[in-house]
């Protein structure tokens, strides 16, 4: 266990340096920097959503006909039929039925055009219907089961994280944007992770409701694959995934869980109003 956090330590280190990397690299091209960065989170996830695992970018139709924006980083199920176009590489269709993870790439989230337009991002995977979906443990849960369990991947974000949460809970609010249509959870790579807990989200914590933080530092990326294996994914598994088996909670270290009350107080307002 303790190799599999060192390792994951240095992998939060190099994730650092390769986007610092590829500003250098793809300086007066923001597309070429933005590229370079969804390859490096690309290759990241590969290590450990191995083939039949595929990690593609695209947009993911469901089966009503609704569609998502273009996504940096899905995960999909190996079950997803095999809709790779065989020069490019790339998807030709991505079924919602067969993602088990859509993650959105923001390198610095301390610009608040940026956080929006995160958001919006994972508003649009939100908003598609899953008819297949894994087990799921509560009458609740059943609805939630049918969204794309969602994620940011950010490097930078505010010295203080109450100011991005203040600015996404602006944001739901200002635009009445349901618990289902919300992030299920924020990494900032080498500190933080942020999660979008309740009855109608992936991540459930007793009675809780509301967004929860982590200053989990150097086993961000740890903390970030525990909870992935946490989630449901679009078909039952037949045995645990291995990760699951290293990656246990009480190892982690000094994971603490903060949340801000009167933010919270806010959000869960929406649903009600």
């Amino acid at each position: 266990m303790s190799k599999l956090l060192e390792i994951l330590k240095i992998e939060s280190q190099e994730i650092a340096t390769s986007f610092a990397k590829a500003s250098i690299e793809g300086e007066g091209t923001p597309q070429e920097v933005s590229d370079r960065r969804e390859d490096i989170i690309h290759n990241f996830l590969e290590k450990f959503f191995p083939f039949p695992f595929r990690i593609v970018k695209g947009n993911i139709i469901d089966s009503f006909g609704n569609r998502s924006n273009s996504i940096d980083c899905i995960v999909i199920n190996p079950s997803h039929p095999y809709t790779l176009d065989g020069e490019r590489g790339k998807p030709s269709i991505i079924f919602a039925d067969g993602v088990d993870y859509a993650i959105e790439v923001k390198p610095d989230l301390s610009n608040n055009n940026e956080i929006e337009r995160g958001l919006k991002q994972v508003q649009s995977v939100k908003k598609l219907i899953r008819i297949r979906t894994g087990f799921e443990r509560s009458e609740e849960g059943k609805e939630c089961v049918k969204r794309i369990p969602t994620f940011i991947f950010a490097d930078k974000t505010y010295a203080d994280i109450r100011t991005l949460i203040s600015n996404i809970t602006t944001f739901y609010v200002s635009n009445k944007v349901p618990k289902q249509e919300q992030f299920d959870m924020i990494v900032i790579n080498n500190r933080t992770i942020i999660l979008n807990i309740g009855k109608k989200m992936k991540l459930q914590l007793d009675d809780f409701e509301g967004i929860v933080y982590t200053e989990a530092g150097e086993n961000t990326l740890a903390l970030f694959l525990f909870y992935m294996n946490m989630i449901p994914k679009s078909e039952p598994e037949i045995s645990d995934n291995i990760l699951k088996l290293y990656l246990q909670k009480e190892n982690l270290q000094g994971l603490g869980m903060r949340y801000y009350a009167d933010l919270n107080e806010k959000l869960n307002a929406i649903d009600n109003s």
